[in-house]
């Protein structure tokens, strides 16, 4: 698709990326403190972007690409290896316990942790390549870059061997949008979906 001022493509995160990805990735989390721990809006975004410059974690930056068009950031996508996932998340949680500020936090953030993995249990099988979180900035949405995004990522799902890219639909709304683009609803509680590629 081609907007007026150029294609859009998607290319592995930089460092240069990590704020604009904070604000993005931030807006995705229904409850971002399960994520990122308990404090004010910035303290959670400061710790997400601590987590992107550490690696071997779920929100590390080797995992994100971003879409531009024209070097300008239009949206986001979090990538994992389905295989990889309790481990990455496991690293994430640990980094993210040392930031909390006292021991009430640091209880609240782990009892947070304990009832979002007896939720979701497995968020994705081994044998699927996951997009955790995907954003697009609020002034490109309604251009179909979302669909774009995730024809490219299943193309790169694709190179790297796997036959089925996987996410976890933050709200009913958003099931439809999946459906439209080849996402079937695997597990209505958690709204799980997987399209075969």
């Amino acid at each position: 698709m081609e907007s007026a001022s150029g294609k859009i493509t998607l290319k592995k995160a930089t460092m240069s990326d990590i704020k604009e990805i904070a604000e993005l990735i931030y807006i995705t989390e229904p409850e971002p403190e399960v994520e990122w721990g308990y404090g004010s809006e910035r303290e959670m975004k400061q710790v997400l972007e601590s987590l992107m410059k550490n690696k071997n974690n779920r929100f590390s930056l080797k995992n994100f690409v971003v879409a531009k068009i024209d070097d300008k950031l239009v949206g986001m996508a979090l990538l994992i290896n389905g295989k990889d996932i309790s481990k990455l998340t496991i690293n994430s949680e640990k980094k993210v316990l040392k930031f909390q500020k006292g021991l009430l936090n640091k209880l609240g953030y782990i009892y947070s942790s304990i009832k979002d993995f007896l939720v979701y249990k497995k968020e994705c099988e081994d044998d699927e390549f996951y997009i955790s979180n995907i954003a697009i900035k609020k002034e490109y949405r309604g251009n179909g870059y979302a669909k774009i995004m995730i024809d490219k990522i299943s193309k790169m799902a694709k190179k790297k061997g796997y036959n089925k890219v996987s996410l976890v639909a933050k709200n009913d709304k958003l099931i439809k949008f999946y459906e439209t683009l080849g996402f079937n609803l695997i597990n209505k509680r958690i709204r799980r979906m997987v399209s075969q590629i």
